[in-house]
């Protein structure tokens, strides 16, 4: 017999609503204003990820040599303003970042910079670039929008309709300063179809430089009780604590901010904990388990897998087990739906027998207590479970944080693969904590497939 949670007066947590990109607000005040956020040298380290052109441009300049990496630091810092915004607008104006064979113009008119119709010359060169768009908009811009309010007619809290007819009100200087600079909207935002403008400058600030959680991660607002798991790239509320503490623990939430939380689109709420047995009110019986709904064939599966009338959680709606992909039909021919864990009784080894009788390898206990943690295992002779079809070995679970003696690296898992933390920085800035890493051995970490390294270039 199946055991089964139940949910019945469960507290459900509170939910902030999220919002999509807003024309009005790009990004922040503080955001815009920090000279140092990137040192050259993670400047680099960011071009270089990118692969484009940039990583390896150089500008002479009479005896000195320098690289697009220093020149960005360089009138970051001088005119404080963020090196990001800089990276930010050179791939919004001329796709310089991921560009492997930019034009001589591109790199010439890097920002887009004194280029109304026609571009002057006396804006052309990389670094030239830089250095004008800088001066203006330190120069220029914020000032008149500090003291007077405005600069020609864009301003905080002044509604005034771009040149692609969206009626924007900046909600503060930063946003107003990229419509001054740049006074479209674009496709993004439903603007101007064939420009990315502004709404491409906040696509683009929003997947490099707002802190990215992995798929897998478990993430909570800071001072709110609502948790959040990130699931393919959007966040799915858990709706009641059961579900939450009957598969994960609160020692791997990360606290993140409001800000942050918002940058995720919704994705379908986590209602129920696995295993549960839900009926719907539009009927039919589902055993929810293992990522999956699957529906009972008939009522006599329910009887013979054991289960209570009272085990049913009853009047579920269709939107309520919309986050577990739809399985194959539980029928009498299915002893074990949620698979099993079945033990050597000659050398103690477990393996996984899944609801379709494939035998998944266990290669350590960490990977056990990852996937299983408190099931118990039946004894099983040699002869039995290799009567089982070899299937692939089980991997650790999404959101773990992993990492061998040997190679002194830390990893995460998300979507079955393993992503290199890179630095301490980054390790801290995401949240995650020392004391959650498994130190595994390598045969364990060898069943993940290497993903991208996962950086957090919020840290300089």
């Amino acid at each position: 017999m199946l055991l089964l949670a139940l949910v019945a007066g469960s507290a459900v947590f509170f939910v902030p609503a999220a919002h999509a990109l807003s024309n009005n607000y790009i990004l922040s005040d503080e955001e815009l204003f920090d000279g140092t956020a990137m040192s050259a040298a993670r400047v680099q380290q960011f071009l270089a990820l990118q692969g484009g052109y940039l990583a390896g441009y150089t500008v002479t300049d009479g005896t000195v040599t320098k690289r697009a990496a220093d020149i960005i630091a360089e009138v970051s810092k001088t005119y404080d303003l963020n090196p990001k915004f800089f990276l930010t607008l050179l791939e919004k104006e001329m796709s310089l970042i991921t560009d492997k064979s930019p034009t001589q113009r591109q790199l010439d008119y890097a920002l887009g910079f004194g280029c109304p119709s026609t571009c002057s010359l006396a804006y052309k060169g990389f670094a030239t670039q830089l250095n004008a768009a800088a001066k203006h908009i330190r120069e220029d811009y914020i000032p008149a929008l500090q003291h007077k309010g405005q600069y020609n007619g864009w301003g905080p809290g002044i509604t005034k309709t771009t040149i692609d007819g969206i009626s924007v009100t900046p909600a503060n200087i930063a946003t107003a300063v990229l419509y001054i600079y740049n006074p479209y909207v674009g496709k993004y935002g439903g603007g101007d179809q064939r420009w990315g403008a502004n709404s491409l400058f906040q696509l683009l600030w929003n997947r490099w430089f707002v802190s990215k959680h992995p798929d897998g991660s478990l993430l909570q607002v800071i001072g709110e009780p609502g948790i959040w798991l990130i699931h393919n790239g959007k966040k799915s509320a858990f709706k009641s604590r059961i579900a939450f503490v009957a598969n994960y623990s609160y020692s791997k939430v990360i606290k993140v901010t409001l800000d942050e939380i918002e940058t995720y689109p919704d994705g379908p709420p986590i209602m129920f904990p696995e295993p549960s047995l839900v009926q719907m009110k539009s009927g039919g019986i589902y055993l929810i388990a293992n990522g999956q709904k699957r529906p009972l064939a008939s009522k006599a599966v329910l009887q013979q897998l054991g289960y209570l009338p009272e085990q049913i959680i009853r009047k579920v709606n269709d939107a309520d087990v919309e986050f577990f992909t739809t399985g194959p039909k539980v029928t009498l021919d299915d002893l074990y739906p949620t698979g099993r864990l079945l033990q050597s009784k000659s050398n103690g080894g477990i393996v996984y027998v899944d609801a379709t009788n494939v035998r998944h390898p266990i290669y350590s206990r960490a990977i056990l207590k990852s996937q299983f943690n408190n099931q118990i295992a039946t004894k099983a002779t040699d002869q039995e479970i290799n009567s089982y079809a070899l299937g692939e070995p089980v991997k650790f679970r999404d959101g773990e944080l992993i990492g061998t003696k040997t190679e002194k690296k830390i990893y995460v898992v998300s979507n079955g693969q393993r992503r290199w933390i890179q630095s301490l920085e980054s390790f801290k800035e995401l949240g995650f904590k020392l004391s959650n890493v498994i130190w595994t051995d390598d045969r364990s970490l060898s069943v993940l497939p290497l993903g991208e390294p996962l950086v957090d270039y919020n840290t300089n």
